[in-house]
């Protein structure tokens, strides 16, 4: 059975037994006021479980005993079993009893735990108008405010942070508790707990089980199982050992060691380490200026000021403003501790703040409250600010925080997630659903954007990005987007992840341009791909050869073979809409000069019907017969034939002569629906104002 082990991470409970505790089959030799008597000691030694069989076997021989009804009821609260405390705080303000006025109070506070939120108002509502104790001020404030996190927790549920909240499993959470996470690098979790298949005892205020520091490796989305943490020398045989933070050079440790007093409250001390010459020294207590004598001291984060490390922790200490505040101590250079100080009112409420975490980067810090409005009963938010200088602070919302308890959060390196700990539904118990603590982790879905950026040049000036140039972005060949090229600015593309694109330019003057296909893989983090373009300039009246044009001897017909090369030039007129093309061709000197005019003629013309046969305008195409008058080599050499000369001037060769302004080039559009960010979504997380007029108030429990 997973136990709550209520430290403070929450305040303790402790599941002691008496030596002589009875069995269920033995309550029906014991007579009621022995049922009550022993029932009052395991409730007053807080073993609130094992308290709870001999109060329901009052109940069951007198249904009418509203103070067994009242001691079930508290007893499920303090288990945090909210489903039976419902129940039975229904069962308590159902028989009216005037001995537990506040017993439609604890009713509201069941149905916000149980997230019944209109049902919880009602119970709020109706409890407002008819409390009439002495203390009703301050109750009825408390209804208010509860009223307020019902309302609250409405509008952040129906406006949810793109979050994706994943219970780690049993690799890393146990039978018992877990709590204080702490990321190290990208790939370990440290985090304590308290490890046991059986209730643990408390024999003379000393267990026989305590929290100490296990290791989990990260990989991807999968944790390994959980072993003890052995790199230095934080836990301890007889204490329990937890709440582990890195000073923000990683070089120091602080964390906190707690044992019950004589009362069973838990008191800890908070412990330091220095990482010297490649190992943890013996960890040493820090002084009275953080572990105040009387008080419990616990839950340390670092963050850095101009004079050290400030140091700021969580204590019940005189002076606070309520139960367990949040208090600061700088730590200066030459080690030597500050005073104390309160992080005030604008941090700490009547009721309780705990967990705190300091982002140093961002100079945020996050922690819990049970004593401002939320939706549950230890709700996370975040402060901007430093040492005694915040802003009010921001609910983190749902489903960060539930209708319970969350604790806990704490940031990975990249921000884009980290842990928290809650006793939400989910987690490993036999209990109650929400009885017990686990190890939560939580992954922000981002907007990741993937971009491809870049210029268009001359071929020949690759100094000045050239301007002007249509600018296309294709996929599987289809135009997706289009931009105009300019001489401050690269063109700027989103794109998506597992598709493959390329960049296509022209210009006037210019033949079009291509960039080498870009494929963009997914990635965790943003991504800017660049892709650049350059162009060669259009050439006038230069003859460029069509390589591999054949002709049977003394035919004016294309050869199969020969389209694969006026393919080419098809390509070329494709991609370039200007052009004005001469198609010429030549033969070598056999044969008389008209007879070569005619069969070059007819070749040139072979040329341009196969263009016009797909789809090139007659427009831009011309035909000349340049017969045998432009040899590119001998045709005979010292008098004797030469078959590799004439082989060479029997060509084909088109020549720029002229192009037509202001033409692009239209590609085949691509699916008009192409979203870059389809499967993004918002970056940003938002939070939710507190005003801190209305919501500074006391825990009732």
């Amino acid at each position: 059975m997973k136990l709550f082990l209520k430290s403070l991470f929450v305040g303790l409970i402790i599941f002691s037994f008496k030596v002589n505790a009875q069995t269920k089959n033995d309550l029906s030799k014991l007579s009621e006021a022995r049922k009550l008597k022993e029932a009052d000691y395991l409730y007053n030694m807080g073993s609130y479980y094992n308290a709870i069989p001999y109060y329901q076997s009052v109940y069951e021989k007198d249904n009418t005993n509203a103070y067994s009804v009242n001691q079930i009821a508290q007893s499920e609260f303090m288990v945090r079993d909210y489903k039976e405390g419902e129940k039975w705080f229904k069962t308590l303000v159902d028989i009216k009893s005037p001995e537990y006025p506040l017993a439609l109070y604890y009713y509201g506070m069941m149905l916000k735990y149980n997230a019944k939120y209109d049902q919880a108002k009602v119970a709020f509502n109706n409890f407002i108008k008819t409390y009439l104790g002495e203390d009703a001020v301050k109750y009825k404030k408390l209804a208010n405010a509860q009223i307020q996190g019902c309302d609250l927790a409405v509008q952040m549920i129906a406006s949810p942070l793109k979050v994706r909240i994943t219970h780690l499993g049993t690799t890393v959470n146990g039978p018992y508790t877990e709590y204080s996470p702490m990321p190290i690098g990208d790939s370990l979790l440290l985090f304590a707990s308290l490890k046991s298949d059986t209730v643990i005892v408390a024999v003379n205020h000393k267990f026989k089980q305590y929290g100490e520091f296990y290791i989990s490796q990260k990989n991807d989305t999968v944790y390994s199982q959980n072993t003890l943490y052995k790199d230095g020398p934080f836990n301890s045989d007889d204490s329990h050992t937890g709440n582990g933070s890195f000073s923000p050079d990683g070089k120091r440790f602080y964390f906190t060691r707690c044992n019950p007093d004589q009362t069973l409250k838990m008191i800890c001390e908070i412990y330091s380490s220095d990482y010297q010459n490649g190992k943890w020294s013996e960890p040493a207590k820090l002084p009275e200026q953080v572990n105040a004598p009387g008080s419990t001291n616990t839950q340390p984060t670092i963050g850095t000021s101009k004079e050290g490390e400030v140091i700021y922790f969580v204590s019940d200490r005189a002076n606070g403003t309520g139960g367990k505040d949040i208090w600061y101590v700088v730590r200066d250079k030459n080690n030597n501790y500050q005073p104390a100080k309160n992080l005030g009112k604008k941090i700490n409420t009547g009721g309780d703040e705990v967990t705190p975490y300091y982002d140093n980067d961002d100079k945020i810090l996050y922690y819990s409250s049970n004593g401002e409005v939320g939706m549950g009963g230890f709700d996370i938010f975040r402060s901007k600010g430093a040492e005694g200088k915040f802003e009010n602070p921001e609910n983190l919302g749902y489903p960060i925080n539930s209708a319970d308890d969350d604790m806990y959060f704490v940031l990975d390196k990249n921000k884009h997630g980290g842990y928290l700990v809650s006793n939400r539904p989910g987690t490993i118990s036999v209990k109650s659903e929400t009885c017990c603590d686990d190890i939560w982790r939580f992954d922000y879905i981002r907007k990741v954007y993937y971009v491809i950026k870049g210029n268009i040049y001359d071929q020949d000036n690759k100094n000045q990005p050239l301007v002007g140039a249509s600018v296309a972005l294709l996929m599987d060949n289809a135009e997706i987007a289009s931009s105009t090229s300019r001489a401050d600015s690269q063109f700027h593309f989103n794109v998506v992840p597992g598709k493959s694109f390329i960049i296509k330019a022209n210009k006037d003057g210019y033949f079009a341009g291509t960039s080498n296909a870009v494929s963009v893989v997914k990635k965790e983090n943003n991504d800017t791909l660049y892709a650049n373009v350059y162009l060669k300039k259009i050439p006038q009246n230069v003859g460029i050869r069509i390589a591999n044009i054949y002709y049977d001897f003394n035919q004016a017909g294309l050869r199969p073979e020969s389209k694969t090369g006026l393919d080419s030039l098809y390509q070329i007129m494709v991609d370039n809409p200007s052009l004005i093309l001469e198609i010429g061709s030549h033969t070598d000197s056999k044969g008389t000069h008209d007879y070569n005019v005619k069969l070059s003629t007819a070749r040139a013309q072979s040329v341009v019907d196969y263009l016009l046969s797909k789809g090139i305008p007659q427009a831009r195409l011309t035909t000349k017969g340049y017969a045998e008058t432009e040899p590119i080599a001998p045709n005979t050499i010292n008098g004797k034939d030469n078959p590799e000369g004439r082989q060479l001037n029997r060509r084909t060769e088109f020549k720029i002569v002229g192009t037509i302004p202001n033409t692009e080039i239209i590609y085949q559009k691509g699916n008009p629906n192409f979203n870059p960010n389809e499967n993004s979504q918002s970056d940003a997380p938002k939070f939710f104002q507190i005003n801190k007029e209305s919501s500074d108030s006391t825990q009732a429990h």
